[in-house]
């Protein structure tokens, strides 16, 4: 963090373009002056907020989120606006934006020890995307309050008790149990963007413990009930290192999860056979409309069941590699919320020929609690129900608590120094956790992680040094 000004001046810019947008949309028809009104009060609010009183990240994802959507909406609304105030506009949304970006810099702490991001408009523009995508997140997540959150801490105490009479904490094994493949899988060959590959589909092997809370509702989750994954392999796949590329939050959709792992140059280039799992509740084993909805945003007591069935059916792709070529070099690599995946098999899967945590997430309960709008984070405080108590009820399902088995020169980690959506301090935190291993920093954003020249260098060079290049 650079310092945390009184009052943020640039906000002002925001603020000024805001006040445009009535001014430009009320003299025209009442249609025009409604839409133009949404990005007004939004730009009012947001930039008076940040000027009176800087620091507030709700208030840049919504100014970063507004920026870009307000500039679309210029565009469309042009004639009526006219030429030069539209095109006024246009430029004030992506002025906005990169206002956005700039305080988030200004805000954004870096753990000691770690070189600080560089000030440049393409980074503040990187942080700004970070911020806008979250902006969304936010206004789609559920907020428990009322009843909802009594049931939380009813469903959670339960968990607690359940915990400590198995002793999950020091036999995780209780819980989770041995890995098994797939049940009469069924493969059948698909092409999606160009993408030639193989879709697998079988039972998942996860049933909630009946002495758990929440297990009925999750097994109402009829979609989720079937685990998928896309294969990409060369002929019968022996003979080939096998690498698990596992997804992100919001994601488990081909043209997102192919354009992140650059399928292209994993399989082709660098001659890896591939299984792309569809964690639960994505993709096609979604239980909204929105991939990835319920898994993070759902009942409290569901994170539990979430990372079991995603380690579950890991563990299922990877016992089914194994059943179809035994001698097969088996590595793991993970995204984000898929890169808190790859860590928790660290702890579970000791044959693993490499683990590559990217950007990962490693501590959830922490991660929402940053994310909450701030009156909701006081109110669950209030209620007992603080990101550390929460956290405590899921250790049988942390990476940060379990100890990897895979060897320390095996793990590896990428991290952004400018992410916004995982605060640097996780992946440091799971660096320490498995003995410093290799830890490669890219002053960059989340989402700029596919197009960061250091992070392709470091993964290439994690998979020379394990025996995975095909």
């Amino acid at each position: 963090m650079r310092w945390q000004p009184r009052r943020f001046k640039s906000a002002g810019i925001v603020l000024a373009i805001g006040l445009f947008w009535l001014v430009a949309a009320w003299p025209t028809n009442w249609g025009v002056a409604a839409l133009g009104t949404v990005p007004g009060v939004v730009l009012i609010a947001t930039g008076a907020g940040q000027l009176l009183w800087a620091g507030d990240r709700q208030l840049c994802c919504h100014m970063a989120l507004a920026g870009p959507l307000s500039s679309l909406l210029a565009l469309i609304l042009i004639y009526w606006l006219g030429l030069w105030p539209g095109v006024g506009l246009i430029i004030g949304g992506a002025a906005v934006f990169m206002v956005a970006g700039w305080a988030l810099r200004i805000q954004h702490p870096v753990p000691a020890g770690v070189a600080p991001p560089p000030t440049q408009p393409r980074l503040l523009a990187k942080m700004a995307c970070d911020a806008a995508v979250l902006g969304f997140f936010i206004n789609c997540a559920r907020v428990p309050r009322g009843a909802a959150v009594d049931n939380d801490i009813a469903e959670l105490n339960a968990i607690g008790e359940v915990a400590a009479e198995r002793d999950w904490a020091n036999f995780p094994a209780r819980l989770h149990g041995a890995a098994a493949p797939f049940e009469s899988p069924r493969i059948e060959p698909m092409r999606t963007f160009g993408v030639d590959y193989e879709w697998l589909t079988a039972p998942s092997r996860y049933t909630p413990d009946p002495a758990l809370p929440g297990g009925v509702r999750w097994r109402g989750h009829k979609n989720n009930r079937t685990m998928a994954a896309r294969i990409l392999r060369h002929g019968e796949g022996r003979g080939r290192p096998w690498l698990l590329c596992v997804h992100g939050y919001r994601m488990g959709v081909a043209g997102l999860d192919f354009q992140l792992f650059d399928v292209a140059r994993l399989h082709a280039h660098l001659g890896l056979n591939l299984v792309m799992p569809i964690l639960p509740l994505h993709g096609v084993r979604r239980a909204t409309p929105l991939t990835g909805g319920l898994f993070l945003d759902g009942p409290f007591a569901d994170l539990l069941h979430g990372q079991a069935q995603s380690l579950c059916d890991l563990r299922s792709c990877i016992a089914w590699i194994r059943e179809i070529d035994p001698d097969a070099r088996i590595g793991v690599l993970g995204y984000s919320l898929g890169g808190y995946h790859a860590a928790l098999l660290a702890a579970h899967e000791p044959a693993l020929a490499c683990v590559i945590a990217g950007i990962p997430m490693t501590d959830i309960p922490a991660t929402l609690w940053q994310h909450l709008p701030t009156a909701h984070a006081h109110y669950l405080e209030a209620r007992g129900l603080s990101a550390a108590a929460v956290g405590e009820r899921l250790a049988a399902v942390s990476p940060l608590a379990a100890e990897p088995c895979v060897p320390r020169e095996r793990r590896y980690i990428f991290a952004a120094t400018a992410d916004q959506l995982i605060a640097p301090e996780q992946p440091l935190a799971l660096w320490r956790h498995w003995g410093e291993p290799a830890l490669q920093w890219y002053h960059g954003s989340h989402l700029s992680v596919r197009h960061e020249p250091d992070v392709r260098s470091f993964i290439d060079r994690a998979l020379a040094e394990s025996g995975m290049r095909g």
